[in-house]
């Protein structure tokens, strides 16, 4: 009897403990959500190999990137001197931190923005031409006009294509007679003159300050070299078909590296 006395004693203590550490437990509050490693992770940009007559201005053009940022990311300054076989990096390398995970209360969210926000540019806009319309080149030839000032159309024929980066037309075509003159948009410096790059053919591509380039694509012959310093209205080349169909010049220009509507800079007529 004393043994069956001893037996309920004993487990009537294990219940006791069972019952008073399942108390404990639900009183401790939500379990601590661990921090997930905060070691940055490193993301490789892509890489372009320098094949014959690229340029720096070639290669930041083909990828829609700002030839400054491109310089940068390499350590190149001026002149931007390449060599085939050479690696040009065509994105900074980025760390990027994982998510953290913590529990409410620890963390609070900060008041100010992560990026500031910029100045939004205001680009006064002109009347749409249809494809088809006639454009005329302009006869003013200041060379002490600038980029800030009005554009020139850069050749007479007509307009057959628009700008249209949904349908992959990075600026517009302008038909017209072979070997007619193609002249500078804008005054500045040639960068680069060659068919280094696929798809333009005998190509121009004229830089007018830290913000502007313009290109002039698909000429019979040019009239200028690299490192000429050009006056808004100067015939740089002959209108041609190099790459292209038919005879035309395709213009092109650049902002920051980005292509904009040439028919928002280009005078109306």
């Amino acid at each position: 009897m004393s043994e069956l006395l001893q037996f309920g004693l004993n487990k009537a203590r294990v219940w006791r403990v069972l019952f008073l550490a399942t108390m404990v437990g639900g009183c401790s509050g939500a379990a601590v959500v661990p921090v997930s490693d905060l070691t940055a992770a490193r993301t490789t940009p892509s890489v372009r190999i320098v094949r014959g007559g690229d340029s720096l201005y070639t290669i930041a053009w083909e990828s829609g990137l700002d030839y400054r940022d491109v310089a940068l990311w390499n350590g190149l300054e001026p002149p931007y001197r390449l060599q085939v076989g050479q690696e040009i990096i065509l994105g900074p390398i980025e760390r990027k931190t994982s998510s953290v995970s913590v529990s409410a209360g620890v963390m609070e969210a900060s008041s100010e923005p992560l990026v500031s926000e910029q100045t939004p540019v205001v680009v006064e806009p002109v009347e749409v031409r249809s494809e088809g319309s006639k454009v005329m080149e302009s006869g003013n030839t200041d060379a002490s006009s600038s980029v800030d000032g009005i554009w020139l159309w850069p050749a007479t024929g007509n307009l057959v294509t628009r700008f249209d980066l949904e349908a992959g037309s990075n600026g517009i075509d302008i038909s017209g007679i072979d070997g007619s003159p193609v002249r500078a948009a804008a005054k500045g410096k040639v960068v680069y003159a060659g068919t280094g790059l696929r798809g333009y053919g005998l190509l121009i591509i004229i830089k007018h300050d830290e913000t502007f380039l313009s290109a002039y694509a698909h000429n019979r012959a040019v009239k200028i070299k690299e490192g000429d310093t050009v006056h808004r209205g100067q015939i740089i080349a002959e209108m041609g078909q190099s790459g292209a169909a038919s005879t035309r010049l395709h213009f092109e220009i650049r902002r920051d590296g980005q292509p904009v509507d040439p028919l928002q800079y280009l005078p109306e007529l």
